[in-house]
């Protein structure tokens, strides 16, 4: 795999968006205390970096500013913040503990790096990270006043 230079790690609770530069790249969210990763089971060991999610992106600091948007305030749609929210991970994952790091890649290399980090991580952990889950929207019935509804 092609050498990657990331940025630092950053709080995203403090992070000022316009560091991140607005073009393509791969990022990445993890979960870190005092600026030490939180372990995570995973199904074939403990992930000591404490990843949540493996992503990319053509604009950078849009997609990365929309997780957070999402996870505070609901305005953007964001796959892996969407997640985050249906199955509660702010309850073991808060969002003053989330970090975030990035590299800038070429707009042709950035699903191809993305794929690699993705499988690289799931052939050492048997498992996506947890944030990579995907949520499919169905329409489920739900029972309301003595009816059955669709919504």
């Amino acid at each position: 795999m092609k050498q990657l230079k990331w940025s630092g790690w950053f709080d995203l609770q403090t992070l000022n968006f316009e560091i991140i530069p607005p073009k393509p790249g791969v990022y990445e969210i993890r979960c870190a205390i005092n600026g030490k990763p939180q372990p995570i089971n995973r199904a074939n060991g403990i992930d000591k970096s404490g990843l949540l999610y493996i992503g990319q992106s053509h604009n950078l600091k849009r997609r990365i500013k929309g997780f957070w948007q999402h996870i505070n305030e609901g305005k953007q749609r964001h796959t892996a913040a969407r997640t985050y929210q249906t199955y509660s991970f702010e309850q073991k994952f808060p969002p003053e503990h989330l970090q975030i790091r990035w590299t800038q890649l070429s707009k042709e290399e950035t699903g191809h790096i993305e794929s690699q980090l993705l499988d690289s991580y799931a052939n050492k952990f048997l498992d996506k990270p947890p944030l990579n889950i995907s949520i499919k929207r169905t329409k489920i019935p739900f029972y309301v006043y003595g009816a059955y509804s669709d919504r």
